[in-house]
């Protein structure tokens, strides 16, 4: 560790233990309360039981001692229904250490992200489903899908999947059992799709495309399909070859294309539909005959916006004799 000078020190600690109530208790190797200090009354801890096992006054230590030269963290503990702290015990030949901080502002500030990203969640899972050939009522009426009257053009990352595958190698079972195998992993994929801030855009037959980058969601519309894709694959049952889907299917052959289109809503009697048109879509359709089961293909534009997860990919070669999971694509869509 980079040593500090000791005023950068002390101030850095007095910034990390601002507001956080710190007490500490010393113990032997027994587990035996010596001393302590600190805001004790904060913790419960007043006055100090000095002599007893520490467990008779903080039952969440009950067979955590003695430790060995590792140190152990307890986060976001709630010994009492008003109270949230952070344990850390730590070691020091036959003594051990404990610090209490206080994280009630730390557990408020998590509870209130936690509330957001669930409102954002049922916002995204509610006009999915909306567009996604639903009935409305209403009409195109969601705020935070804004289009223009006569649409707009908008960077979107495509994710279709094709379960041809599948319908192949189940070719001998009844039409009316293959037809319900497919229908209920069309609806397992669409609710993943939903979850993960997808549009369904078509469904025919064997095939299913998806447009991200409308919704509100972490991440840009590459990031946004490329994780819906990875989150099929475990889902669905895809891995290093053609694996077979928890359904009995075959997993379906992904592909992610990324580029500008034109996308609009039309409302047709109580129905409304998400419209697109534009290279990204004329890309996947012409990726998705080369795609494999079980495995994502991408084309250049996706891969460039992949970030961290370019790692993932190796190059497409047509010959390969054991094809990647993930493989990118050299075709590249001319951006307007």
């Amino acid at each position: 560790m980079t040593e500090l000078p000791p005023v950068i020190g002390d101030y850095l600690c007095r910034r990390a233990l601002a507001n956080r109530r710190p007490a500490y208790l010393r113990l032997d190797h027994d587990g035996i309360i010596r001393d302590g200090g600190g805001d004790l009354a904060f913790h419960a801890l007043s006055p100090l039981a000095v002599g007893r096992p520490v467990s008779t006054v903080l039952d969440y230590m009950e067979g955590l001692l003695p430790l060995d030269a590792h140190t152990c963290h307890l986060g976001c503990l709630q010994p009492q229904a008003d109270l949230c702290i952070d344990v850390h015990i730590i070691p020091e030949h036959k003594t051990h250490w404990i610090l209490l901080l206080d994280t009630r502002e730390e557990e408020r500030q998590r509870r209130a992200m936690q509330q957001k990203a669930n409102e954002l969640a049922l916002v995204r899972e509610s006009q999915a489903r909306a567009l996604s050939f639903k009935p409305s009522a209403t009409g195109p009426d969601w705020p935070h899908v804004n289009f223009a009257p006569r649409g707009d053009r908008r960077e979107v990352a495509v994710l279709a999947a094709d379960l041809r595958t599948a319908v192949e190698a189940e070719a001998a079972a009844s039409p009316v059992d293959l037809i319900r195998q497919l229908a209920a992993l069309q609806r397992r994929m669409i609710a993943g799709l939903h979850a993960d801030a997808g549009l369904v855009h078509s469904q025919a037959g064997t095939t299913l495309v998806a447009l991200f980058g409308l919704l509100p969601a972490q991440g840009g519309p590459s990031e946004q399909a490329l994780a819906a894709a990875f989150n099929l694959q475990r889902r669905l049952g895809g891995a290093e070859g053609a694996g077979v889907s928890s359904g009995g299917l075959t997993p379906p052959a992904l592909v992610v294309t990324t580029g500008t289109a034109l996308v609009a809503l039309e409302s047709v009697s109580t129905a409304v539909h998400l419209l697109a048109l534009g290279p990204p879509l004329q890309a996947a359709s012409q990726l998705l005959p080369t795609a494999l089961p079980g495995r994502i293909l991408t084309d250049a534009n996706t891969f460039d916006a992949a970030g961290p997860l370019q790692a993932h990919f190796e190059p497409f070669a047509a010959d390969q004799e054991t094809p990647a999971r993930t493989r990118y694509h050299d075709l590249r869509i001319t951006r307007p």
